[in-house]
């Protein structure tokens, strides 16, 4: 693995924990029900808020992989009862209590990788990366923890953006999950139902790639193993741009947000495993 396809990688790894615990933050779930929503309303319109009040079918492709029904149904509940403004303000009120409860008080590395993960990220080249250009043209937070959350989640979508972009012209929205669960080696149907699908949807899916010599017998043919990995490559190639930017930096950031990133794990504020993800499912 070449020094950019690494690097990507640990960005992916090490950046996760801290820009997508807002989704398992009960004190974001805790501001969305405030605002009178429930918590699929909560999770998609706070996460799309980003691209102002947008319909449900934007939100539908920007996200991707969610069965359009589900995306359906909770944005536009979602946005009869609130507004973007008030919905980011919980997203980052959410995010900032639960990095303070897990990680305390902020120290000077905070702002030191805050700064170094927004060098990789400003400016960049916005084309086809929709939810990374509407979270660049939002406020920097004024808190220590809401910065770093922020710059980390310019750097989660950027790369988010860039895996859709890989895998739409070799897989569909359920066929990827059924790959991307094989290829973690999670449980059978932990993963996918969660993105909404259900069990005949998942089985035409399963169809499909077993007629594409992809699946056979419940598990990753070889070439359904080369298309998943050409799929993360792909994705790490879209990175080349801030990986590069981040140069000869990478193990000073990464020695600065890896003990973080364990510590929210290890306190329970991102999933270790498949099973504690809430399930459209039923």
């Amino acid at each position: 693995m070449t020094d950019l396809h690494a690097t990507a990688r640990r960005l992916r790894d090490h950046l996760e924990p801290i820009a997508a615990g807002v989704y398992f933050a009960p004190e974001a779930t805790e501001g969305y029900k405030e605002l009178g929503l429930n918590y699929f309303e909560g999770y998609f319109c706070s996460r799309g808020a980003c691209l102002g009040k947008a319909p449900w079918s934007v939100i539908c492709a920007a996200f991707a992989a969610f069965k359009p029904e589900v995306v359906k149904d909770a944005v536009t509940g979602g946005w009869s009862k609130t507004d973007p403004e008030p919905m980011l303000a919980a997203r980052l009120a959410g995010a900032e209590a639960q990095l303070q409860r897990l990680l305390g008080d902020p120290t000077d590395k905070v702002a030191h990788a805050t700064k170094l993960l927004y060098e990789m990220t400003d400016g960049v080249d916005p084309s086809g990366r929709m939810l990374y250009s509407g979270l660049s043209v939002l406020p920097r937070p004024e808190s220590a923890w809401g910065n770093l959350w922020h710059a980390a989640d310019l750097v989660r979508e950027h790369r988010g953006d860039g895996h859709i972009a890989a895998w739409v012209g070799h897989v569909d929205s359920t066929e990827i999950t059924v790959l991307t669960e094989l290829a973690w080696g999670i449980p059978p149907r932990s993963y996918v139902y969660t993105r909404g699908w259900n069990e005949e949807e998942v089985d035409a899916a399963v169809e499909r790639l077993e007629e594409r010599g992809l699946l056979q017998d419940g598990a990753l043919t070889p070439e359904g193993k080369a298309l998943r990995k050409e799929i993360e490559l792909q994705t790490d190639r879209a990175e080349r741009e801030i990986v590069d930017r981040l140069g000869d930096r990478a193990d000073e950031l990464f020695g600065l947000v890896e003990p973080w990133s364990k510590a929210i794990v290890a306190n329970g504020g991102y999933p270790v495993d498949f099973s504690q993800l809430r399930g459209t499912k039923g």
